[in-house]
């Protein structure tokens, strides 16, 4: 827990780039991601196991104590396979000695094939452009970009994420960009 600790100074990159002093932690990110599933979980009861997904939440960005938060679309176009073994490498070294769960839920997330992990991963791009929205009404940072990618609104198929990417545009007075291929998983 004591390298662990070390999560609430690492900030939001990608945010720091473009110009907010002061942006979120990944700490406070992936705090904010974790009650965001459990809100969506518990509206949706027999839709997703919410233990599982709250603790991948939780768990999805702790590698950053060692990588720091590496922003996309840099991290992904340029190194993204060395990038994923190195971040799974820190993740085990993170957890050495302690049970299992922890590992199992990583990877889990990374492969993103459940429910549960497409979930996380859906809902971490729509707490990211909660962010965005918030930062832009408080006049902090150029964060217009993040809305003309689509990558931002990835819904991984899921209706409650599609629902919660359009609710969030809207209240930006946005609209979510077309996507102009079918990514895959």
């Amino acid at each position: 827990m004591s390298r662990l600790h070390a999560l609430e100074r690492v900030p939001r990159a990608g945010f720091l780039l473009r110009g907010v002093a002061e942006p979120e932690s990944v700490a406070a990110h992936s705090h904010a991601l974790a009650l965001l599933v459990e809100l969506v979980c518990e509206a949706l009861p027999d839709s997703f196991d919410s233990g599982r997904a709250v603790a991948m939440a939780l768990l999805h960005d702790v590698q950053e104590v060692a990588t720091m938060d590496i922003p996309m679309p840099a991290g992904d176009a340029a190194f993204k396979e060395a990038r994923a073994r190195a971040e799974e490498a820190i993740f085990d070294s993170l957890f050495a000695g302690l049970p299992g769960r922890a590992r199992e839920l990583y990877r889990e997330y990374a492969r993103g094939e459940t429910p549960e992990a497409r979930l996380v991963k859906g809902l971490d791009k729509v707490q990211m452009m909660i962010r965005i929205s918030s930062y832009q009404r408080e006049g902090r940072g150029s964060l217009e970009e993040f809305w003309g990618n689509p990558d931002n609104f990835r819904d991984w198929e899921l209706e409650p994420v599609r629902q919660l990417h359009r609710e969030v545009a809207r209240r930006a007075g946005r609209k979510v960009p077309a996507r102009t291929q079918k990514r895959s998983r």
